[in-house]
C-alpha cells in the first residue's frame, strides 16, 4: 500500500524518548562560527586600537601652567621633571634681587593608560593624574592627588628644528 504524505511534513518527529544523532556537520558548523565570531572581535578590537590616539606621542615635550610659574616636561623614556616654586607667596612681592636660577625641578615617572589617563609618580611622593583629550591635545587639568587641586597646562611651541639648542662658543 502507498504512503501518503502531506507538503512540508516529510520527516517524522523523533518518538519520545529518542534524541536525534547530532551529525559531524552541525558540529563543524557550530565550531567555524564560533571560531569565526571569535576573528571578527579581534580584527574589531585591532582597528580600534589603532584609531585610538597615542597619548605617550602627545604629552612627550614642555608644558606650562596657565596661572603660574610651574613647568612640566614629558620625556619618551616615561621620565617627567617637574618645576615648582619654592614659596608661591612670594612672587607677589616685588624680589629683592633678581634669581638667576630657580628652584630645582622634581623629577618623577609618568604613565600611560588607555584612554587618554595619565598617572604621575614623583619622587618626592607627590602623585598627580590628568587625561588627554583628543579634542585639545595641547591643554590639560593636572589633579593633585593629595588636595584635589587642579592646575592647567598647556604645552608650549617646539623650538624651530633649524634653532640651535645652546649658542655655539666662537672659534678661535
Amino acid at each position: 500500500m502507498a504512503r501518503l504524505t502531506l507538503p512540508g511534513k516529510g520527516k517524522r518527529p523523533t518518538p519520545p524518548g529518542k534524541r536525534a544523532q547530532i551529525k559531524v556537520l552541525d558540529v563543524v558548523i557550530v565550531i567555524g562560527g564560533i571560531v569565526g565570531i571569535m576573528a571578527f572581535n579581534r580584527m574589531s578590537i585591532a582597528r580600534l586600537q589603532r584609531s585610538l590616539p597615542n597619548v605617550n606621542s602627545q604629552i612627550v615635550g614642555e608644558w606650562t601652567s596657565t596661572r603660574g610659574p610651574e613647568h612640566l616636561v614629558f620625556r619618551t623614556d616615561k621620565t617627567v621633571s617637574m618645576t615648582v616654586p619654592a614659596n608661591p607667596a612670594a612672587d607677589n612681592a616685588a624680589p629683592a634681587a633678581p634669581e638667576t636660577q630657580g628652584p630645582a625641578p622634581v623629577t618623577g615617572k609618568y604613565q600611560v593608560v588607555q584612554g587618554g589617563k595619565v598617572g604621575i609618580q614623583l619622587m618626592n611622593g607627590n602623585k598627580y593624574t590628568t587625561t588627554i583629550s583628543p579634542g585639545n591635545p595641547n591643554r590639560f587639568d593636572l589633579i593633585d592627588s593629595a588636595t584635589d587641586g587642579v592646575t592647567t597646562f598647556e604645552r608650549l611651541p617646539a623650538p624651530p628644528a633649524s634653532a640651535p639648542a645652546t649658542p655655539q662658543a666662537p672659534s678661535q
